[in-house]
């Protein structure tokens, strides 16, 4: 038996090796192959299960597998490899560049199957990469960085779901995690309870950081390195509350309450499909703490179908292409490497804020100077609006159709003391008007003086441009400026259509 760098035991002789909770390789190669080159593959990568990660070792079984696929051949040779690099073309080379370390350890390591001439034919070659950063260089709307309002569009959506029932309270968690924190879902998945963090700062209120396991690093076992984040309370409180209920779902399947410090060690993100394997709490220990110390965790993929499922339920909309916005954990973390270099941070702490060991991933976003953010403005804004579908209220034609329109104090007025629209909640609200534009409980009345709103709120913009204030101050309101612009669209549809039923009328009285 075999050790996997993360603990998992295989047999180097099966057809498929577990390297931990996420990776199960198969070892079944396309076609006949040379047996001495079929057994220096597996020797060689029996060495990278060991020392190197699951998803590394994973990848070169993909690459050599690719290779014999591609070229046909049954072992490793000068004239196959210098034709499978003339059909890969410049734009696909990097997938021999991914092989090419495989193929000189392999040598190195002296295993059968793989020759000097080989070797050397790879150490004379200069294989270009793949291309980083595309997405984030040409921001694109579908896999590039969110801008500002598909980011709050995104949140403002997900705040009101999960209240809602909309989407589950562990899918809307991790949602929050990825855009709060633009850590690797692989890191995400590794969270314990006591990388929650609370501290009290030097003023007497509350700080709140989170400890995230580091991944990629060359050596580490699971949760062997970690990187303090600091966060926002409400990420805290979320992620807090989300540990709770895994405490709660393993105590259920010990039947008993655990002590404070196992309790600690217990997954924010559970594997709940591993419930089954636990009786007690001995087996709870072996789980957490013996040579395979990420099964209770949740897998990657399931935190993939996770953030699916919110893809499918959200009703964010951005307001560059008018359709739904399209989730990915990528996307958050261009996201946040594209904001800090707007804001003119260097590679050095993007490097360190996107958890990354060096500058050299970083370049796309210090080299690109494209401006991603939309610029809303009066000449613009009415345009972007349809896309952006940001009043998510409802229309009523006057406050008598509103809910709770004979409560006067549902009446909700602008800036200048004149009612806009109707509340529809009954439970406490402290928001303002401005907040109303966003809320699904807000009830616009169609005559009301929305253009009065939005027209303070474009010379609160020019005020703040004029002030010399920078563009995160001048650009803070754009969400609820075309919330606001969508809103006096839709009244203006609304009041045409009633002014052509009305001519209908008088021409059928006529």
């Amino acid at each position: 038996m075999v050790l996997s760098k993360d603990g998992y035991k295989f047999k180097p002789s099966d057809s498929h090796w577990q390297l931990n909770k996420d990776v199960r390789i198969s070892l079944v190669l396309p076609g006949p192959i040379d047996a001495a080159t079929e057994a220096g593959f597996r020797s060689t990568l029996i060495r990278y299960a060991e020392e190197a990660s699951a998803r590394h070792t994973s990848n070169m079984v993909t690459m050599f597998r690719r290779y014999l696929r591609d070229t046909g051949a049954t072992h490793v040779t000068e004239t196959d490899l210098i034709n499978w690099r003339a059909n890969l073309g410049i734009d696909k080379q990097w997938r021999l560049g991914a092989l090419k370390g495989f193929l000189l350890a392999w040598y190195d390591y002296g295993f059968e199957g793989m020759s000097k001439e080989v070797s050397d034919l790879l150490e004379g070659w200069r294989i270009a990469g793949n291309e980083k950063g595309a997405a984030v260089a040409g921001g694109c709307p579908e896999t590039g960085p969110f801008t500002d309002l598909e980011m709050e569009a995104l949140f403002n959506w997900a705040n009101q779901a999960v209240v809602q029932g909309e989407v589950a309270f562990e899918d809307y968690a991790y949602l929050l995690a990825l855009a709060m924190t633009a850590r690797r879902p692989v890191q995400i998945a590794a969270l314990r309870g006591r990388d929650l963090v609370e501290e009290s700062s030097k003023g007497g209120g509350k700080l709140y950081r989170l400890d995230v396991p580091r991944a990629k690093q060359r050596g580490s076992k699971f949760r062997g390195a970690f990187r303090s984040l600091p966060i926002l309370e409400d990420l805290y409180l979320v992620l807090r509350s989300l540990h709770r209920q895994s405490v709660a779902a393993i105590s259920a399947a010990v039947g008993q309450v655990l002590d404070p410090e196992l309790a600690n060690e217990v997954p924010i993100f559970l594997n709940r499909g591993r419930l089954g394997n636990i009786t007690e709490v001995e087996e709870l220990r072996a789980f957490l703490f013996g040579d395979t110390p990420d099964v209770l965790h949740a897998t990657t993929s399931s935190l993939a179908i996770s953030l699916q499922r919110c893809g499918k339920a959200s009703l964010a909309r951005s307001e560059r292409t008018g359709e739904f916005i399209r989730l990915s954990a990528n996307r958050f973390r261009h996201t946040r490497g594209t904001k800090l270099r707007r804001e003119g941070f260097g590679a050095l702490v993007i490097a360190e804020l996107l958890d990354h060991s060096d500058t050299q991933n970083v370049s796309v976003y210090t080299k690109n100077t494209a401006q991603e953010a939309v610029i809303i403005d009066r000449h613009i804004g009415a345009q972007l609006a349809p896309f952006a579908q940001a009043c998510l209220g409802r229309l009523v034609r006057s406050e008598r159709e509103a809910i709770r329109g004979d409560d006067p104090r549902s009446r909700v007025p602008n800036s200048r003391q004149n009612a806009v629209g109707t509340c529809g909640n009954y439970g406490f609200c402290a928001s303002g008007f401005r907040a109303c534009y966003t809320c699904y409980h807000f009830q616009p009345w169609m005559h009301g003086p929305h253009r009065e709103v939005l027209e303070d709120l474009y010379a609160e913009k020019d005020r703040a441009r004029d002030a010399g204030c920078p563009d995160v101050i001048v650009n803070a309101n754009d969400q609820l400026i075309l919330a606001v612009e969508h809103c006096v669209q839709i009244c203006d549809e609304a009041k045409a259509l009633e002014a052509v039923d009305s001519g209908m009328m008088a021409s059928d009285h006529g």
